[in-house]
């Protein structure tokens, strides 16, 4: 009975608890095609890179380039503790056992995200041998090595920070400073981006040190826990429904100004509340981070010209397929929710609100997402692929989808009756 209560063995148990949680889900998510995008997108994605890398321009943005890609995979540096609520009851009096919890937690998350890295610096290193810096790849590798290895550092101590207002700031500063030595390293000297790596590492080290901070931080790690596991459920209840997800409310100034817009009205009542959630809830900032992702490639893409711009056409549809998927999740948002039952309101009135609101986001994403690839293109005297693609997806988010939509809710009411 002791040895169950080692927190290594607990932390394995709950880590295989886990995989047989989801493995339903993943083979939901097998059956319904979306494997089969995802190898659609990697034969596009490996076709449009080996073009590339085979007819590289002489003005190609190599130092940018290598800014955008690198970043994020340098500095992102999750942690899975599979820590609960509870544990702050039943395992923080073992605080000082818990080391061997958290270095095992700490391996595993290190693994996926240096993976992830490796990948992108691969991926990136064709690019980075046509640049200015011939010959100096193993350079290259090192220095990624170090900043990844750094970054862990600081995300870890980030975790300890008491308020979330200087874990963001700090946040920041580590991303604007790997930014900056990568742009510098591959823009100018190694020599250059060294110093600043020396006097970046000095500056935050002092830096981590003056706010008070906690050994453990059990609150943060359970936190970030609850949102890895959240974002999962929301992934998986594009497929199948997940009753346990539970959506994270936040206020987005940038789109909280249209939700007055919409009467607060009988008649009007589910509009304004699925437009709220998708304003207010996870759904629509995985939305607008597709957006810009988005925008910026088929932006990229119009301007290179690839395939006389049906490249970039490809490359927008292939995004707004994505973002059509990821907001198909908003009709669950409140499929379990008891007072739809309580208050008299007719199930038809909820359709058409779930319908409407569908509509609208799904018209605004596909021209927002339009406007980089189309105004580029026209401007290169290149219009057909823009207006096919246009012509093409409101076709679908007008017409073909509300009416795929209206026939999915009506078998699910069905079901729940």
């Amino acid at each position: 009975m002791a040895g169950a209560w080692k927190p290594e063995s607990i932390r394995r148990d709950r880590a295989a608890a886990f995989r047989r949680e989801i493995m339903p889900y993943i083979r939901y998510m097998g059956q319904s095609g979306f494997p089969g995008f995802l190898s659609l997108v990697f034969i596009v994605s490996a076709i449009g890179y080996g073009k590339l890398i085979s007819d590289l321009s002489p003005n190609f943005p190599v130092a940018a380039t290598g800014v955008v890609v690198l970043t994020p995979v340098l500095c992102w540096s999750p942690l899975r503790t599979l820590l609960r609520p509870a544990d702050t009851v039943y395992l923080m009096p073992r605080e000082h056992e818990m080391g061997m919890y958290l270095r095992g937690s700490l391996l595993r998350s290190a693994r996926l995200s240096f993976s992830v890295a490796a990948v992108v610096l691969l991926l990136y290193m064709p690019i980075y041998r046509q640049g200015v810096h011939e010959g100096e790849a193993a350079i290259l590798v090192l220095a990624a090595i170090a900043l990844k290895l750094v970054n862990a550092a600081g995300a870890w101590r980030e975790r300890q920070l008491n308020w979330s207002s200087q874990r963001t700031a700090y946040r920041w500063l580590r991303w604007l400073l790997t930014a900056a030595v990568i742009g510098m390293a591959l823009s100018y000297s190694w020599w250059i981006a060294l110093g600043l790596v020396v006097l970046a590492v000095a500056a935050m080290t002092l830096l981590y040190r003056l706010p008070n901070a906690q050994g453990f931080p059990w609150e943060r790690l359970i936190e970030e826990e609850e949102n890895t596991r959240r974002r999962m459920g929301l992934f998986f209840s594009m497929f199948i429904d997940v009753p346990v997800v539970s959506s994270r409310v936040k206020r987005r100034s940038y789109l909280a100004w249209l939700l007055p817009t919409i009467s607060f009205s009988r008649s009007r009542t589910f509009q304004y509340l699925y437009a709220a959630t998708l304003f207010r809830t996870e759904i629509g900032g995985i939305l607008v981070r597709l957006l810009l992702l988005g925008g910026t490639v088929v932006f990229w893409a119009a301007g290179e010209g690839y395939g006389q711009g049906w490249g970039a056409a490809l490359a927008y549809m292939l995004f707004l397929l994505i973002y059509f998927v990821q907001l198909g999740s908003l009709r669950h948002s409140h499929r379990y929710t008891v007072w739809k039952q309580i208050y008299p309101l007719p199930e038809r009135q909820h359709m058409d609100g779930v319908m409407s609101v569908d509509r609208w986001a799904s018209l605004t994403g596909a021209i927002l997402l339009w406007l980089p690839c189309g105004i580029t293109l026209f401007l290169q005297g290149i219009a057909l692929p823009a207006v096919a693609a246009l012509a093409g997806v409101l076709l679908y988010a007008g017409m073909w989808r509300p009416s795929r939509l209206r026939v999915r809710m009506e078998k699910e009411l069905d079901e729940d009756a």
